[in-house]
């Protein structure tokens, strides 16, 4: 299949070149929930979520979690980068062999992980170097002021000490105010939330969930409709649907996003990506 947009050496080339002015973030779509942010020169970039390998299926020929495209970049390729930040434990989010060999050459790369989950990354890179994320204590990555906030993937799940498993993440910077909700439903309290931080970009799972995926341990996610929905009540400036590409037995058809917010909210701002796109957003 031709690819349209850049990946490997072209697209990390791209994301060193590109310059950005007040009032502005840059950011590329790296498939599933993978996401690379990229403000000023004094900002720096970090990465959120990024399966950057095979390994779900390398590590299980009998999984139904069949990459449908390649990765866009090697995690080579992000040796580095200012910051790596994890939402929950799932593979396709925190995949273990991407961030060894991203760590591999990433003296000054700060991770970052939910605190139930850093028992996992501490044989893999310096204590210094990591993060133990949780719920409304914010922390910096160079220019990025990042707050986590509690995900419910299905439900809230927190460790014996309250902290959660699953986090979605406020993250500021350069003028901009983005959300990445990670894996999660919808509920009060997260409406609560994001509606207060006021978001400029959401970036929103619409994959859903149902009774025979969940039968097979398939975790659900908002729906298209609630993605929709949601990012009307918080008032969100512009959407940016994820989570819906990589694994075809776990998609939704973006299609349905779009006509649903054709026929109810013709006026809210969208746009859908594919792998290795870029996007420019200016305030």
């Amino acid at each position: 299949m031709k690819k349209i947009y850049k990946h490997g050496e072209l697209l990390i080339r791209e994301v060193s070149h590109t310059q950005i002015s007040n009032d502005t973030i840059s950011f590329w779509n790296l498939g599933q929930a993978g996401i690379l942010l990229k403000g000023r020169p004094e900002d720096g970039f970090i990465v959120i979520d990024p399966y950057l390998t095979k390994s779900i299926e390398e590590s299980n020929s009998e999984t139904e979690f069949i990459r449908a495209y390649s990765p866009v970049l090697s995690p080579e390729m992000l040796q580095g980068i200012n910051g790596v930040v994890i939402t929950h434990e799932h593979d396709d989010h925190m995949d273990l062999p991407t961030l060894d060999k991203i760590a591999a050459g990433s003296e000054d790369t700060v991770f970052t992980v939910p605190a139930p989950l850093v028992s996992l990354l501490e044989n893999k890179v310096a204590i210094s170097s990591l993060i133990a994320a949780k719920a409304h204590e914010p922390f910096r990555i160079k220019g990025f002021i990042i707050t986590p906030v509690p995900a419910a993937h299905i439900e809230y799940e927190v460790d014996t000490h309250g902290n959660f498993y699953s986090l979605g993440y406020f993250i500021e910077v350069n003028g901009i105010r983005l959300f990445h909700s990670g894996d999660t439903v919808v509920t009060p309290l997260l409406i609560e939330k994001v509606k207060e931080f006021n978001p400029h970009v959401a970036f929103l799972p619409i994959n859903g969930g149902d009774y025979f995926r969940t039968s097979r341990g398939i975790i659900g996610n908002m729906n298209f409709r609630e993605a929709a929905e949601f990012s009307v009540a918080v008032g969100v400036d512009l959407i940016l649907p994820i989570h819906f590409d990589m694994f075809p037995t776990n998609r939704e058809n973006p299609a349905y996003f779009v006509d649903y917010l054709f026929h109810h909210y013709p006026n809210q701002k969208f746009h859908m990506m594919v792998p290795g796109e870029r996007f420019i957003y200016h305030k």
